[in-house]
């Protein structure tokens, strides 16, 4: 077969991801293939066979497996710098180094707080799986306060994170940070002026806006 295939569904955040990476660095030739973990569609053989941990989103590239949405993101920015006006991995070691640094802080300690605000004041009763923990759901909140209070500082007197243009280092914060607000937490972004400002600078761009009508026309 051969050619470029992203596996997963535009309502999972990581998928969102991968699918912003290619968007922002105008790759058009790829195929998108939606899968369904409640359906299975993650456990079978043929699924298994190009990513055991049957998580999503998968990437084959040509019969080369990628697995993990930060991975597949970087992969995809390095392989196709040459052939956009954008560089989302960053000009020289040490601007790469502060870009992982930031994906680092968004995967490890962000995005961790986030999905407990979101599971508790949101997905709990959308799901119908219990009553929401307000104490752990307010516990994440205060952590994401304080670490929201170091992007703030940060982002005085710059637009982005890294380098004064957008990079992997603000992208790989779109697919979650935009639950706050269904969690009942926008005043984490909102109430800093700073981090306000980035926040819709990044969540503006068309690409996210291409991945947000392929959410919608999916879901």
């Amino acid at each position: 077969m051969g050619g470029v295939t992203l596996y997963g569904h535009p309502q999972s955040p990581y998928v969102r991801r991968a699918l912003m990476a290619f968007y922002e660095m105008g790759v058009q030739d790829f195929d998108f293939k939606v899968v369904s973990s409640s359906k299975g569609d993650t456990k079978t053989d043929e699924y298994l066979a190009m990513n055991p941990f049957a998580k999503m989103p998968l990437l084959d590239d040509n019969g080369q497996y990628l697995y993990e949405s930060r991975a597949i993101m970087r992969y995809i920015a390095e392989k196709h710098a040459g052939e956009s006006s954008s560089d989302l991995v960053g000009k020289d070691p040490l601007e790469r180094a502060l870009v992982n640094q930031w994906v680092d802080v968004e995967g490890h300690s962000v995005t961790e707080q986030v999905v407990v605000v979101v599971e508790e004041n949101f997905l709990k009763k959308l799901m119908g799986t219990g009553e929401p923990d307000k104490d752990r759901a307010d516990a994440a909140k205060e952590k994401l306060a304080r670490l929201f209070d170091v992007y703030e500082k940060h982002l005085e007197g710059r637009e982005y994170l890294v380098g004064g243009r957008f990079t992997l280092a603000d992208l790989t914060h779109l697919p979650y940070t935009e639950l706050l607000p269904h969690a009942g937490a926008a005043e984490l972004i909102s109430s800093r002026p700073n981090m306000s400002k980035w926040w819709e600078r990044i969540s503006s761009r068309p690409a996210w806006k291409k991945v947000q009508q392929l959410e919608a026309k999916l879901s």
